[in-house]
């Protein structure tokens, strides 16, 4: 019963992901991501777990259903494909010899057509031993064996409880025969399950009310084509000044799929490298790799220098004591400090320009608010907001479409109840005291070091969604980071990166309708990949959040 339950709610969610828009067609839309896994090891590739899985192979003409899961992805250069086989009747030839052994054999199979009437087709049958029977066919069977795919590559493994599959062939080769994957083209999936007795099943994944198990006739391909919508809109990366100096990032960025740079860590420090030349460098090929450049910045010591305290001690922050102190932030309710404030932050918008738009000038982390008696009446996201707003207003003199952080951090993660937001303001939500090895799914997860345990960083999430947009809301993460896996000192360690993690805490985002995330990525400079080469947590993040519909 429950068996039954699982594949009619999974040919439901089948059937959504085929529908394109068209009342008269329906068509698979496949997942697309602007990087591929990589082809070593694909079978284990982190995507796959971001991928829904399609099921409900069936075979009508013996009246069977079958377990079979089915994915696949494409890229800019690659259809790639998964699957996983319940089989405990393995049915393979000892004596290989040529490929037509895999005719008696258990296998997977992939067909493609162009788009419109079948008369052509080429077709990969692949056992799990890494034997494949490649071919172009004409209709009606009019087969052609001598022809072989140039660049299908495979991998395979066999377990007591059947098989998997998983593989890639180039989508410049499929054009050669007329496949668009961008467009539209037809697609057969089916499966073979032979037994030691001779009998077999054939399956296939579009249903069909023919009497005879046929593959190759038009009734079994479906129309497919590359989704190109993702649902994660920002894929960004926040990397500090000395990291931009050192390496490449902008190529680094575009062939991990990428989208959006965010310099770090002070205003002054990024004004400072954005004059360089080398600054002028990373902008120049941010645009010309169509990468945003946003700026992430603790701001507050620039926005309001410390050393005005001797000039006005009022603007800033009373401590509880009763004294005022030059140490965080500012008096919330200083009107000349946040005229300042208001104006240094216009003055470094016009100097820092976010190509999306987006500001972030922070208060100081995890410092106590005002207390004075005008402010003490408001928590410190209040107090917060109340500074936001009004930079917020003067930024928008200098860029009209302007939007600007309020910060969800630490101190400031209670979302704000006295204070609302003014248009335009998004919420930032940067969950530090959580921990990265357990997703945030996992609500008994005790958080980093023990201090916030999921459930209450959830919690405060929902909180603050009740109070900001969840279409505009960015999330600060922490995944790519390997200043606080080092402590933030130096030598830097390798990052201890988890990606099945990932995949899950982007389901977390999703279902609440967040489609901006980022990631601190701080220390992965020059000196980070050369004692670390490789890039394979960058190119997951991107691989996953690309594929994400």
């Amino acid at each position: 019963m429950r068996k039954s339950l699982l594949r009619l709610v999974l040919a439901v969610i089948f059937c959504l992901c085929v529908s394109c828009g068209h009342k008269d067609e329906e068509c698979f839309m496949i997942p697309y991501s602007p990087v591929a896994p990589s082809l070593d090891g694909l079978l284990t590739a982190a995507v796959w777990d971001a991928i829904p899985p399609v099921v409900g192979f069936h075979a009508p003409w013996d009246g069977l259903d079958d377990e079979t899961v089915f994915k696949c992805m494409v890229t800019d250069n690659f259809f790639l494909f998964r699957f996983d086989i319940q089989d405990t009747t393995l049915a393979l030839k000892g004596d290989f010899t040529n490929e037509m052994d895999v005719s008696p054999e258990d296998r997977a199979e992939v067909f493609f057509s162009h788009a419109g009437e079948l008369d052509k087709y080429i077709g990969a049958e692949m056992d799990p031993a890494g034997h494949v029977l490649d071919y172009t066919c004409e209709l009606y069977r009019k087969f052609d064996y001598g022809w072989n795919f140039s660049t299908l590559e495979y991998c395979h493994e066999i377990s007591p409880e059947g098989y998997c599959i998983a593989g890639s062939v180039t989508l410049e080769e499929l054009a050669e025969f007329g496949v668009d994957v961008e467009n539209g083209f037809l697609m057969g999936v089916f499966r073979a399950d032979f037994r030691p007795d001779g009998d077999v099943n054939w399956y296939s994944l579009k249903l069909t009310d023919d009497k005879k198990a046929d593959f190759h006739q038009p009734n079994v391909f479906f129309k497919a084509k590359a989704d190109k919508e993702a649902f994660f809109k920002m894929r960004g990366a926040v990397l500090s000044v000395d990291d931009l100096e050192s390496t490449s990032w902008p190529a680094i960025a575009k062939r991990n799929g990428i989208n959006t740079i965010g310099t770090h860590v002070t205003p002054s420090q990024v004004s400072d490298f954005m004059r360089l030349e080398k600054g002028r460098i990373f902008f120049r090929e941010c645009e010309r790799m169509g990468i945003d450049v946003e700026h992430q910045l603790h701001a507050m010591g620039d926005l309001l220098p410390r050393d005005l305290f001797a000039e006005d001690s009022t603007m800033f922050r009373m401590n509880s004591d009763g004294k005022r102190v030059a140490d965080f932030n500012c008096c919330a309710h200083s009107e000349k400090a946040l005229e300042i404030i208001s104006s240094k932050a216009a003055k470094y918008a016009t100097e820092l320009p976010s190509t999306n738009h987006r500001y972030y000038f922070w208060l100081d982390d995890n410092s106590e608010p005002c207390f004075c008696p005008l402010c003490r009446e408001y928590s410190a996201s209040e107090q917060a907001l109340i500074i936001e707003n009004r930079m917020l207003e003067a930024i928008r003199e200098v860029d009209p479409e302007a939007t600007l952080a309020h910060l969800a951090y630490q101190r400031t993660m209670e979302p704000p109840v006295k204070v609302k937001p003014s248009d335009g303001i998004f919420l930032e939500f940067a969950p530090i005291e959580r921990q990265w090895d357990r997703p945030l799914s996992d609500l008994d997860a005790p958080g980093r070091k023990g201090r916030m345990s999921h459930r209450k960083v959830m919690e405060l999430l929902d909180a603050n969604l009740k109070v900001f947009p969840a279409e505009t809301a960015v999330v600060l993460e922490y995944w790519l980071d390997v200043s606080l896996a080092s402590d933030w000192k130096k030598p830097a360690v390798q990052l201890p990166w988890h990606p099945e993690v990932f995949a899950r805490d982007l389901d977390v985002y999703k279902s609440r309708g967040i489609s901006n995330v980022t990631s601190f990525a701080v220390y992965m400079d020059s000196t980070y990949f050369n004692t670390y080469p490789g890039e394979e947590c960058l190119r997951d993040y991107g691989t996953i959040l690309g594929v994400y519909r």
